[in-house]
């Protein structure tokens, strides 16, 4: 017996060792067989059950290929396959190249996804990447203004200033009390703590990031793409990725010049208007009135001008590649004291090395933005300030004249507080990272796996001064003389990744495996200081610092969190027919107490493309068509730090305890739920993908689901045992229901001689979002929130959120009207009679919600030899806005109020209301618009053998809507309150490479 296990053994030895000897290797290039004859990476190559995928250069290589004759084949996904016979001795090579025929070309192109790339027609989630190509044109300071209008399913507002903040929704909102906005991540990094992209002094916090540098922008919109970063991913996720060096060493230069201007803002009565109105309404305040026809608006704008400046040093070579880049942008706000200044450096650079075995890469982007901002009061008072007014009076101290009596109930000079007050803000921000990749397919056991490591930092300095003078009407009147304030935000963000990726190199089944797998450690530490001085006894120091005060208090924030992540990645490829894909991520952050510190986020999609069915070859229009199904959870912990545990208020002479004979003075700890845990978000999503008529039109559609449970609501509790009347805790739920729609066409293709070429997309979006729950355990209307805070009134509100309406819905009184004219506090019941009066909870509705229910993007680019022309058009149908201009100062009883009269918006004119009627739904007025986002025309010469390309552009050329105020897109809340008017931009520039 033992004998014969031995003869075995040497038997197979002997058969391993002939079969190792009877292999070879097969080597070769892949191209396309057009014009070019691109080298084409990440093509599938297999002989047998040996497989492996083609380098950046087309190259590939197949080791211990069983010697014979067989064929061995190359596929990718866009181009048609090819087969090729060989015959392979043993220890022998073979040269195998291939010409793949381009089909549906856009699928392969390379798209990332969150840790890692992949061939566009290969993912199963639902994502757009939007390219160089297909960015914004013109002054753009934000780069999330550069994929506006050119992606379905998100909706960029913006708050109209230089610079200013804006935010992004990707399929609706998905939160309410924790940040709605998406995880930001440029080149592997994630920005800040979660969603949101950090902190600034004011301004967005992206506008470190240079929108020249960028290449691309690639929006996860569903819960499979996007739950790999887990706990950060329930508004979706935008990866950043920026340019880097390609070709020959060479210099690109940008540069342009614009001017901005005022295209709206608030109407109000001109100075016989407001006279005439002061004489039949308010003939006690006539002896105050002056002579003057002062527009204040006008005394408070400006044309804005502006310049820009890129210039970058890029090239590679055999095995490593470059770029750096510098900019600067300059650019005033169209209303005076407002403006933005950027200087931004980036640098990429990736070395490989051990014939292309270990890859090195490293990115950095710093900035130093300065803006300034226009102080408080400056827009209010502009609409306010009486125009029979003048705007100086030399006997005052300040020189500008202001209402006599220094009275608390009258408007100030807007002037006055924009020449005596400062506000401006320096963000100092760094984000880089190290990245190390090594291929071990030199080992044969070994084959197909990558690793990974990767450290990353995101560094933020942030300062924002105020300075409000002692002796200007603003301050004098409320007592305040005077007024400093400083805050600063200093954060420190830094990272650890490694993950490994992993392809074998024979197949499995019909199909072939991938596999990503991988840790991930990042902590944050902040220190929020700040100082604040009122009753200030100079204006000599200004903002430089703080003179003697009446009252100066300080405070220092300290802040850190921990997210400690481990996250996997399985999919299953046959023949790029049938796809499968699944994902885990498991999180564990600081910001939840003990029990609820981990979760789980897991995901699965799958797509079929059908058009690879033999029963879908005959129908020749369709190029290609993809269907997909996905499912996934994701979490969103933006919210504050230490939430869970007690935090102590200091004591203060209303919260002091008798205790026999004394009155001690406790430090007061406040309500938490110890549970306290991230939301989650649940989403189902089908779509397809599809090509047609030789993929000259392309696109996608897909339909979703998306429900959020745990949101986090402040509720009434019993004060007796919870030491507070309210607490925070995860008790609602919300979802957001819709449609996405995506078709890019090409209708002309130019002629060999530079002819005609046009080329359009369009996008389109529908979502309906509902608040689903808010407390359970309170039935009927004591399960609402009022929000939505105006001016009018102390406390007040305008919006509601009520379970079964949109979030933010508008909650008011259904207006009576007489002959087409508002009848003056008459409105329906709930039954619809006519009534006098509106009171909250008898006869308010929740209605009209501010969200676009439709958002409709198209772009057009024609290019005619040299020149190229092109524009994008953006609507918005079924948002509504609240004019809380008109609704505060819409009334006669505005000139009485106060000491002296406020000016009216002409909207009293159509009204004639003689007291305020804040909860009228008249002031919510359909926000539905048509915009001209921008018009472009250019020229490219040749120069040098190069390319010098000149342009003009206009950007809000014009906006067609039935709003009657400043801005349809008056913020995601919908309320337009003395907002920043929006501008339109001339911009003339050139770009040259040498």
């Amino acid at each position: 017996m033992r004998l014969g296990r031995l003869i075995g053994g040497a038997l197979l030895l002997g058969s391993a060792s002939l079969s190792a000897q009877a292999t070879g290797t097969i080597r070769g290039h892949v191209v396309s067989n057009d014009v070019n004859h691109a080298a084409l990476a990440g093509v599938t190559v297999s002989a047998g059950s040996h497989r492996t995928v083609t380098l950046s250069d087309g190259s590939y290589l197949l080791l211990g290929v069983p010697a014979g004759a067989d064929s061995v084949r190359a596929r990718i996904i866009g181009y048609g396959p090819q087969s090729k016979a060989y015959s392979l001795q043993g220890n022998d090579t073979a040269q195998v190249d291939f010409a793949l025929e381009p089909q549906a070309v856009t699928l392969a192109e390379v798209v990332a996804i969150g840790y890692g790339t992949a061939r566009a027609g290969d993912v199963t989630g639902s994502q757009k990447q939007v390219g160089t190509a297909d960015f914004n044109p013109g002054a753009v300071v934000s780069p999330q203004n550069l994929m506006e209008d050119k992606v379905s399913g998100v909706q960029v507002v913006d708050n109209n200033q230089p610079g200013g903040g804006l935010s992004i929704r990707i399929r609706g909102t998905a939160s309410i009390n924790a940040s709605s906005e998406p995880l930001y991540v440029v080149d592997g990094v994630p920005l800040g703590t979660g969603s949101g992209g950090g902190v600034s002094a004011g301004n967005d916090p992206l506008n470190f990031l240079n929108p020249n540098d960028i290449e691309s922008i690639t929006i996860l919109k569903d819960a499979a793409s996007a739950a790999i970063y887990g706990s950060n991913a329930s508004n979706g996720v935008v990866l950043i990725t920026t340019k880097s060096g390609q070709g020959q060493a060479h210099v690109t230069y940008g540069g342009s010049y614009m001017s901005s201007s005022v295209t709206r803002v608030p109407s109000m009565l001109n100075a016989s208007q407001f006279a005439a109105a002061v004489a039949q309404y308010a003939p006690a305040a006539v002896p105050q009135l002056g002579t003057s026809n002062t527009n204040w608006f006008d005394l408070i704008d400006r044309t804005g001008t502006g310049q820009s400046h890129n210039l970058a040093l890029a090239g590679s070579g055999a095995t490593s590649n470059y770029r750096l880049s510098l900019g600067y942008l300059d650019q005033d706000g169209i209303i005076q004291g407002s403006s933005t200044q950027q200087i931004q450096l980036g640098v990429n650079y990736n070395q490989r090395l051990y014939n292309d075995r270990l890859s090195l890469h490293t990115t950095l982007q710093g900035a130093r933005s300065y803006d300034t901002f226009a102080p408080g009061g400056v827009l209010s008072n502009a609409a306010q300030m009486g125009p029979t007014q003048p705007e100086f009076d030399g006997t005052s101290a300040t020189g500008y004249y202001n209402w006599p009596g220094n009275s608390l109930t009258s408007a100030d000079n807007p002037v006055e507080i924009l020449n005596n007050a400062l506000d401006h803000g320096t963000t100092y921000r760094s984000v880089g990272n190290v990245e190390a990749k090594y291929d071990f397919s030199n080992w044969n056991a070994l084959r197909g796996l990558t690793a990974t490591a990767r450290v990353g930092y995101d560094v933020t300095y942030a300062d924002r001064v105020s300075f409000y003078a002692n002796n200007i009407h603003q301050q004098t009147k409320n007592g305040t003389d005077g007024s400093y304030f400083e805050g600063q935000s200093q954060q420190a963000n830094t990272l650890l990744e490694t993950f490994l990726d992993y392809q074998p190199p024979v197949s499995v089944g019909p199909g072939n495996f991938d596999f990503t797998g991988g840790y991930s450690y990042s902590q944050s530490h902040s220190r929020y200081p700040t100082t604040s001085a009122t009753q200030l006894s100079t204006n000599a120091l200004g903002d430089a610092g703080i003179p003697q005060a009446g009252t100066i208090l300080t405070s220092v924030d300290l802040e850190d969190s921990k997210l400690i992540s481990f996250f996997g990645r399985a999919g299953y490829n046959i023949n790029d027919r049938y796809l499968v894909s699944a994902s885990i991520r498991r999180d564990g952050s600081s910001r939840f107490g003990p029990g609820n510190q981990w979760g789980n986020f897991p995901a699965a999609s799958v797509g079929w493309r059908i058009s690879q069915e033999p029963f879908m070859q005959s129908i020749g229009a369709i190029s290609d068509l993809k269907l997909r199904g996905s499912w996934g959870k994701t979490g969103n912990q933006s919210f504050g730090n230490y939430l869970f545990d007690p935090t102590f208020t200091a004591c203060n002479a209303t919260a002091e305890a008798q205790l026999g004979n004394q009155f001690v003075c406790p430090f007061r700890p406040s309500a938490v739920d110890p549970n306290l845990k991230w939301e989650s978000t649940t989403t189902w999503d089908f779509g397809a993908d599809y090509a047609l008529f030789g993929s000259r039109f392309s696109g996608s559609i897909d339909w979703y689901n998306k429900k959020t449970d745990g949101l986090l609501f402040t509720i009434p509790i019993d004060p007796a045992s919870n030491l507070s009347n309210f607490l925070l805790t995860n008790i609602g739920s919300m979802k957001n229901t819709g449609f996405d729609f995506d078709i890019t066409a090409r209708l002309l293709d130019a002629a060999p001689n530079g002819g005609l070429s046009w080329n359009t997309s369009f996008n389109v979006s529908h979502n309906v979002n509902t608040l689903t729950s808010i407390n359970p355990n309170v039935p009927g209307t004591g399960s609402q929130i009022p929000t939505g805070g105006i001016a009018g009134g102390v406390g007040s509100t305008v919006q509601i959120l009520e379970p079964g309406q949109p979030i933010n819905s508008f909650y008011v009184c259904r207006q009576v009207y007489q002959n087409g004219k508002p009848e003056e506090g008459h409105y329906l019941t709930l039954a619809g009679a006519d009534t006098t009066g509106c009171a909250i909870g008898a006869n308010t509705v929740a209605e009209h919600d501010p969200a676009p229910h439709w958002i409709f993007g198209f772009t057009s680019n024609m290019t005619f030899h040299r020149f190229d022309f092109s524009f994008t058009l953006r609507a918005w149908l079924g948002n509504y806005v609240y004019n809380n201009v008109a609704s505060n100062v819409g009334d006669y009883r505005e000139l009485t109020d106060g000491s002296s009269p406020y000016n009216l918006s002409t909207s009293v004119l159509a009204t004639g209301f003689k007291t305020q009627q804040l909860l009228s739904d008249y002031y919510v007025e359909n926000g539905s618009f048509l915009r001209m986002d921008n018009i472009m025309v250019g020229y490219t010469f040749p120069f040098q053998a190069q390319r010098l390309r000149v342009y003009a552009l206009i950007q809000n050329a014009f906006t067609i809507t039935g709003y009657s105020g400043v801005d349809p897109t008056a913020g995601l809340n919908g309320i337009d309150n003395n907002i920043y008017p929006r501008s339109r931009t001339f911009t003339g520039g050139l770009d040259v490479q040498f």
